[in-house]
């Protein structure tokens, strides 16, 4: 019975074939053989679907690691693992298929992204089949695989790609030269659409330690190093690396401008103008040990360092007394101070108001006069809470048989202190 069927069913076909034939040749026309294609995909590297996505940056994931030391070598080349590690934790929908490198076995540890990344065609392998992921990433094999994603990206994600890959052609640098880690931190950042908090990467202390402040490169590399949301800093003073920084209302930070006592540079960092002198204080500060310490304790550590510090000394140019209400002077007396281990109130006022100021205390720095004979003397006052106290640590320093560690420290006016009083403080 089957062979029956097979039979007939050829004879149909026969059948269908030849009418065909005949009504073709009835009608004076050439039959047209029938040709199967078969279509084949692009290469991947061709592909311009878009299929991939940047994955969500809300919870902030780290894009780089730091060193087993902690630090980040800006200036060292990014290596292709680095490259490979960062992208397959950004891109969502990565196929899942396996490939097989001569240089990476299943069981290694960037076996799965590298196979990934290369079915997605983002990333290759060479002739041999070799991943290479100790090879540093070349500025043309960067600008290769940004060209890639763009055309796997969509949207504002491809626009990124697209854009870092026309930088990287447009500089000046050879294709072959590595990219280093700083350069590849910015590329990552840039591309997952993120843009650093200056503030809250710098008064959080997400920096890592040979990230160049100087350098705009190290928003991006401390971006990229820290897991989860930097908390944003309110406005007002902060510390940190032993610096003093001002945030203003909108978390920006301020920059080249004088702010009630404190002046801040063009790096956002409080500055007395002196190099010399920014010097000294950030020296005293580490070596009283008042950067560990917060609020009256470190302020209290600066008090007694400037107390045990200097001698009563009187230079030439310190002989004469300062007019009461006298301002801008606390800068060359604080950096003699400094400089020749000592010097007169004067002095000593303004090495403490300078290192308070530095600690964050909005502190003046006051020449005044003093007691029933209204002699000329120099203090500092620091308002708290509409309350102004008084630190007075040349007194203390040069009458040491008659007050102990910090008897003059944080004193409420009494009539002995007949200093000038300006209505803005307070």
């Amino acid at each position: 019975m089957r062979k029956f069927l097979l039979v007939l069913s050829a004879a149909l076909a026969a059948l269908l074939l030849s009418g065909c034939a005949v009504a073709a040749a009835a009608e004076g026309a050439v039959p047209t053989p029938v040709v199967l294609t078969v279509s084949t995909p692009k290469p991947a590297e061709e592909a311009a679907d878009a299929h991939l996505l940047v994955a969500s940056q809300d919870d902030h994931p780290a894009l780089m690691d730091l060193r087993p030391d902690g630090t980040f070598a800006p200036a060292e080349p990014a290596s292709r693992r680095e490259l490979c590690r960062a992208l397959a934790g950004m891109l969502l929908n990565l196929p899942a298929e396996k490939k097989r490198f001569t240089d990476l076995p299943r069981l290694s540890p960037d076996y799965t992204e590298a196979s990934a990344l290369c079915a997605a065609g983002v990333m290759t392998a060479d002739q041999d089949g070799a991943f290479r992921p100790e090879e540093a990433v070349t500025r043309g094999e960067l600008s290769a695989v940004l060209r890639r994603l763009e055309n796997r990206l969509s949207g504002p994600a491809a626009e990124r790609a697209a854009a870092l890959a026309e930088e990287l052609s447009a500089s000046e640098e050879a294709e072959e030269e590595p990219v280093s880690r700083a350069e590849l931190a910015r590329t990552l950042v840039c591309l997952a659409g993120r843009t650093p908090d200056e503030a809250a990467l710098l008064i959080g202390e997400h920096v890592p330690a040979d990230a160049d402040l100087g350098d705009g490169a190290w928003t991006f590399i401390a971006d990229a190093v820290t897991e989860g949301v930097p908390e944003p800093p309110g406005p007002g003073v902060h510390r940190a690396y032993g610096w003093l920084y001002a945030v203003w209302e909108d978390g920006t930070l301020i920059r080249d401008m004088d702010v009630g006592v404190w002046t801040f540079g063009l790096d956002g960092r409080y500055t007395t103008g002196d190099a010399e002198l920014d010097g000294y204080l950030r020296d005293a500060l580490a070596d009283s040990g008042a950067n560990e310490l917060e609020g009256e304790d470190a302020l209290a550590a600066a008090y007694l360092y400037v107390k045990y510090y200097g001698e009563y000394l009187v230079r030439p140019e310190d002989m004469e007394p300062l007019e009461v209400g006298a301002t801008g002077w606390e800068y060359d007396r604080g950096v003699r101070f400094f400089r020749y281990g000592g010097g007169t109130c004067y002095g000593f006022a303004a090495a403490f108001g300078l290192l308070a100021r530095a600690l964050g205390e909005h502190a003046y720095i006051v020449s005044a006069e003093v007691n029933q004979y209204h002699g000329a003397h120099a203090f500092v006052v620091i308002p708290e809470d509409g309350q102004d106290y008084i630190y007075d640590v040349e007194l203390e320093a040069t009458r040491p048989e008659r007050h102990a560690d910090l008897a003059l420290f944080r004193l409420t006016p009494t009539g002995y202190y007949h200093y000038w009083y300006d209505p803005d403080w307070g």
